[in-house]
């Protein structure tokens, strides 16, 4: 089992210790409980039974790290993005969305953006609608761009190469009005970006969410690949929430690491 969130754990401890400097870093640290109601969550159907790489404990307190990281607990953009292919970037904000939605009773949005290699409505068995970015260009509803997953509170949106290309150029669109309508009704979004080795449009979102996680595979990217990245990363302004590791190789049972 890996454990996804540990970086996350950790940029956590680090803000707690800037704002209190008693704290030590060794320290537990008490993750604040991100309220979600299940009174009201829709039947779990097919989709969501489906096994997966990250247990959903796992994914559960990655989450509340993100929520602990952003100014606001809810209607926040945020972006996944991996230093290179095959680090299970699409994989991991796929199942990620997946637990969100499964136990919140408002809706989720998960962006495709992975245009180099889409893989989201694939998974799903879905058919992709027109772009998202469409809202705006040509005035469609929201309801026209989005696809539901089965009867859940997941949904399913693509981003257009224009939007993201537009950015690099730094043209006229800005994709700030488009989330800003898309707030209205998700109460997340997620993107699942290219790799920032195959294309430059997948950094110059970071500048218009509200945090970045940045994937690497566990023992495989290497650091000074990822150093590059973060860097890119803020010197586009992005919020860079944290780093999460996937495919982590555990070399003694579960139960000692635990102990460790």
């Amino acid at each position: 089992m890996s454990k996804i969130y540990d970086a996350l754990q950790i940029a956590y401890g680090e803000k707690l210790a800037a704002g209190n400097g008693s704290r030590v870093g060794n320290e537990p640290i008490e993750v604040p409980s991100v309220s979600i109601p299940s009174s009201s969550v829709l039947p779990i159907k097919s989709a969501f039974s489906i096994p997966r790489l990250h247990k959903e404990s796992e994914l559960m307190v990655m989450a509340q790290n993100i929520a602990a990281l952003l100014p606001s607990p809810d209607k926040n953009v945020i972006q996944f993005i991996g230093s290179r292919k095959g680090e299970g970037t699409s994989t991991l904000v796929r199942e990620f969305a997946l637990v969100s939605a499964q136990h919140s009773n408002k809706p989720v949005l998960l962006v495709e953006a992975d245009l180099m290699q889409p893989s989201q409505y694939q998974a799903f068995g879905i058919e992709a609608k027109s772009p998202l970015d469409h809202v705006l260009k040509e005035g469609k509803a929201l309801d026209g761009v989005v696809s539901q997953v089965e009867q859940s509170n997941l949904f399913l949106a693509t981003l257009s190469s224009k939007v993201q290309s537009s950015l690099t150029a730094r043209t006229f669109y800005n994709p700030t009005d488009m989330w800003k309508i898309v707030r209205e009704q998700f109460s997340l979004i997620l993107i699942d970006s290219s790799p920032a080795s195959v294309t430059a449009d997948s950094l110059a979102l970071c500048e218009t969410v509200d945090g970045i996680v940045l994937v690497v595979e566990a023992e495989q990217t290497r650091s000074a690949v990822v150093k590059r990245v973060r860097d890119q990363i803020l010197m586009q302004e992005g919020n860079l929430l944290g780093i999460v590791f996937t495919k982590r190789k555990m070399y003694i049972p579960e139960f000692l690491y635990k102990l460790l």
